[in-house]
């Protein structure tokens, strides 16, 4: 998974994983929200309710090959 890192070199992002509409997001369960406008990323639950957010992504969970120190936990 290639990644960039901006002019500033403040932040790395991947170019290929992006924002989901806040209309699909599952709600109350722990995903990454943000709105696009503060640009500033939380992790939480979504509740419909609730109309701050405008995307959404779900977490990145780990390989399935691990490096042999810790056990895959399925997140």
């Amino acid at each position: 998974m290639p990644h960039d890192i901006n002019a500033a070199k403040t932040v790395a992002v991947d170019r290929e994983y992006y924002w989901r509409p806040i209309a699909t997001c599952p709600a109350g369960v722990k995903v990454q929200l943000i709105n696009r406008m503060y640009g500033v990323a939380v992790y939480g639950q979504y509740r419909p309710k609730e109309h701050f957010w405008t995307h959404w992504a779900p977490l990145p969970v780990f390989r399935k090959e691990n490096d042999g120190q810790e056990p895959d936990s399925g997140v």
